[in-house]
């Protein structure tokens, strides 16, 4: 997780599963996001979680970072995108 146009850093978490509802053409899938032992989020960041937006035939269509339940000016890398694609493949009914 980084700021916008902020310097690139990972960050290993695990996930969870929160909810999902159907929104017109969109299916919206929450999750939960736990940082792993000895790990720091950013600072700026209060009540982190993730909106995951897929469209009806289950592609992933965005990933978005929440915080306290909004988006923020923070965004995923690359990998911690790849890893949020496999827990939403493996674990999430889509």
């Amino acid at each position: 997780m980084m700021k916008y146009g902020a310097e690139h850093e990972e960050h290993r978490f695990t996930l969870s599963f929160t909810e999902s509802e159907i929104r017109g053409q969109w299916r919206d899938i929450f999750l939960g996001i736990h940082k792993e032992v000895g790990e720091e989020f950013p600072k700026d960041l209060i009540d982190p979680s993730i909106l995951v937006i897929c469209n009806l035939d289950g592609e992933i269509v965005q990933i978005v970072l929440h915080d306290e339940g909004c988006d923020c000016e923070f965004q995923f890398t690359f990998s911690e995108k790849a890893q949020i694609e496999n827990y939403v493949k493996q674990h999430v009914n889509v």
